[in-house]
């Protein structure tokens, strides 16, 4: 289901750019802007609820063995059998990694390093057991200097128990919420509205060179939309605006994660929403 940046682009003429987190201070990086790529295809069905689409396979996923254990996870990237290891770097990075528990009370957004080639890892504490769904987001170069996009998933298990502390949309920092909900099938502009628990505007910063970085998962299918601002941020009287574009191809429950840097920090804030 995921309406990808390749889509946006096609769609509302945007620069071709792509999706650590929840808390922890990162350094402002105020005058960071999307940067302008070749032109992005998306691959039919790279949704993020299948390992392999157009020829690109996730393999060797492995997880931390035990939650509240540091770990890495890891994982191959291949085309035809061979490693890829030429990228088109979308939001400034060349993969963008989502590790996320199948009920959707855990997600990780991370950005993993390449060491033998179309191998990656990367630091991972997980904060409870189950089953996790490591889905992968990238866009391949091709032979002809354009990129293949793809979101592929494969799942893993987390030894441990399973209880955990759910996020919500409000924490005690940053509120977040969504102006109206998203109708189904149709090409969109919402509201992102983030506001301090006094309802004020505030001080929005760049992430990853957008203003916020929204990610859906459906609980249905497990497919993911990756999403981005419109435009800037945009003060009133209920917080902060940001408009996202958006398209969920049929009704169903979703959860939405917005990330956004609020006073120089990373606040994850997790919305519910059926459409």
């Amino acid at each position: 289901m995921r309406v990808g940046i390749a889509a946006v682009v096609l769609t509302l003429g945007l620069a071709v750019t792509l999706i650590a987190c929840g808390g922890e201070p990162e350094a402002a990086d105020p005058t960071s802007t999307p940067s302008v790529a070749t032109v992005v295809t998306e691959i039919e069905g790279a949704d993020g609820t299948t390992a392999s689409a157009g020829g690109y396979t996730l393999g060797e996923v492995r997880l931390p063995a035990e939650a509240g254990t540091p770990g890495k996870v890891s994982f191959t990237i291949t085309k035809d059998g061979d490693p890829v290891t030429d990228y088109i770097e979308e939001q400034t990075k060349d993969i963008h990694l989502y590790v996320v528990r199948d009920d959707l009370e855990v997600f990780r957004h991370l950005h993993p390093t390449q060491g033998e080639p179309g191998a990656w890892s990367g630091d991972l504490t997980l904060p409870a057991g189950g089953t996790y769904r490591v889905v992968v987001e990238f866009a391949a170069r091709t032979p002809d200097g354009k990129g293949r996009q793809a979101m592929l998933g494969a799942t893993a298990k987390v030894a441990g128990p399973t209880e955990v502390d759910v996020p919500g949309s409000d924490d005690g920092t940053v509120i977040a919420a969504l102006e109206e909900t998203p109708k189904p099938g149709i090409d969109q502009e919402i509201g992102v509205v983030l506001s301090d628990p006094a309802g004020k505007p505030v001080n929005l910063g760049t992430y990853l060179g957008v203003y916020a970085h929204v990610t859906a998962f459906s609980r249905e299918t497990g497919e993911v939309i990756h999403l981005h601002p419109l435009g800037g941020p945009e003060n009133g009287e209920d917080g902060t605006r940001l408009g996202i574009h958006v398209k969920p191809p049929k009704p169903g429950d979703y959860v939405f994660f917005v990330q956004a840097r609020v006073d120089g920090m990373i606040h994850t804030l997790r919305l519910p929403v059926t459409v």
